[in-house]
């Protein structure tokens, strides 16, 4: 099967003009949740880490409006281990049970939380008898290229990077199994949104060199009329080089999927391509609801994320080792 799009990049509202209409952001601290009482409501901050060991590991705390209820916490993890099955443990909790600390920069949803600390930034995920602490070396500093705000009629959608790229110590204690400490590099963001995920991508391709002496973050959009943004490439030093567009192309089905795709520069001129390699993990949570799936679709989509090892190759340079992640509004 083949999936391939290109067009011009659509035109976003800046991020200068988005902390206008946000009162506060603008001197908020890095973890802060500005709450907002829409249905499409959902917030979100994503912290991962790539150990030398080959663990992939996130934690993501989210707040959110959308499905049963209002004012939700959330807090998942995802552990993938060479050669082990995959432990997701999640939590929900009530509005009550969730907050921000604006005098120490801390979030907290239910047992979980993070923390900008005096040497970077803490997170504790305490979930299903298991534990994750992931402790990142550099504290974070927030960043939006171009286009990483976009406005659909009255709602918006706005990503920031927190922490491009940053050592990180891992702490991971698997039900059953023996603590472990893990070092590897480490990687934070943060999005807020009105949009109803449905509307708000076709698809999105991500790519984060987190290891070794070559650092660097990819992110590609592709809207659901074809524009393009928030795109760009940043490595590790310096501010983002922005991206016009991408091609994305699929051969094999589900876990047999391989994955290939081509960025243009604003020239419209070939300037990287992302090949995967091997196959982490597939995660379609909406398509593994079954009948259900009816009731949440018409809001959240039927996402399916691909997550995959991979290369990034330009011309002139070498290649660079890290994780690529390809998600799709169904499939």
């Amino acid at each position: 099967m083949r999936r391939d799009s290109r067009s011009r990049v659509g035109r976003a509202l800046g991020l200068g003009a988005l902390l206008t209409l946000l009162p506060g952001v603008a001197a908020a601290g890095a973890l802060e949740v500005v709450f907002n009482s829409s249905d499409r409501y959902g917030e979100s901050f994503t912290f991962v880490a790539d150990t030398d060991d080959g663990v992939y590991v996130t934690v993501n705390l989210s707040v959110t409006n959308i499905g049963p209820g209002s004012r939700t916490g959330i807090c998942r993890a995802t552990v993938l281990r060479p050669g082990k099955p995959a432990w997701a443990p999640q939590t929900r909790v009530g509005g009550k049970e969730w907050s921000y600390d604006a005098a120490t920069d801390a979030l907290k949803v239910g047992t979980c939380s993070a923390k900008v600390t005096d040497n970077g930034l803490s997170v504790v995920a305490p979930l299903d008898g298991g534990r994750v602490v992931l402790e990142y070396a550099k504290k974070p500093e927030p960043w939006s290229p171009d286009g990483s705000t976009i406005e659909l009629g009255k709602d918006r959608y706005r990503h920031e990077v927190l922490v491009g790229a940053s050592p990180v110590k891992v702490t991971l204690q698997v039900p059953k199994t023996a603590e472990v400490s893990l070092t590897g590099g480490g990687y934070v963001d943060h999005s807020r949104s009105t949009v109803a995920p449905a509307k708000l991508a076709k698809r999105w391709v991500r790519f984060r060199a987190l290891r070794g002496t070559q650092r660097a973050v990819v992110l590609g959009r592709e809207g659901q009329e074809g524009d393009y943004g928030p795109m760009y490439l940043w490595e590790d030093k310096g501010p983002a080089q922005l991206l016009e567009s991408f091609t994305l192309t699929q051969t094999g089905e589900k876990e047999r999927s391989v994955w290939r795709a081509e960025f243009t520069d604003r020239e419209g001129q070939p300037t990287l391509t992302l090949r995967s390699r091997t196959l982490l993990q597939r995660s379609a949570p909406v398509e593994s609801l079954g009948v259900l799936s009816g009731l949440v679709r018409p809001m959240v989509g039927s996402p399916v994320t691909y997550l995959h090892r991979a290369v990034m190759e330009r011309a002139g340079k070498a290649p660079v080792e890290g994780l690529m992640e390809v998600t799709l509004e169904g499939e």
